[in-house]
């Protein structure tokens, strides 16, 4: 068989079957939300532990955060017009992920005012 029959064989394959859209469902939000928020808990982690395990990952959390968002906000987006999607997992990694994005923002602005 020929290189251009094999070609036009693929390409009627691909256009009798039409490819479904991925569906959006907003787990990897929730998840890098759910992440971002358990980071912030670290500190309070057993004194016994290294301190690169009880105060590393607070690095990470507004990147995680804002991964959340990035993430999320998209899916929330493209569920606009459809009826039947799930909009929770998105919500909640969006929501999760500001409260992660808030809490160390406005602990460093109350640090900087007790420092004045």
């Amino acid at each position: 068989m020929s290189y251009a029959k094999e070609q036009a064989g693929v390409e009627q394959r691909t256009q009798e079957e039409p490819v479904a859209p991925p569906e959006r469902r907003g787990t990897a939000s929730l998840a890098l939300g759910a992440t971002a928020v358990s980071m912030l808990g670290c500190p309070f982690l057993p004194e016994q532990l290294p301190p690169w395990i009880r105060f590393f990952p607070l690095y990470l959390a507004l990147t995680v955060a804002i991964m959340a968002l990035v993430c999320g906000l998209p899916d929330l987006w493209a569920m606009r017009g459809d009826e039947e999607a799930s909009r929770g997992r998105a919500r909640l990694g969006v929501a999760l992920g500001t409260v992660a994005m808030l809490v160390p923002s406005a602990a460093f602005l109350l640090m900087i005012q007790l420092l004045d």
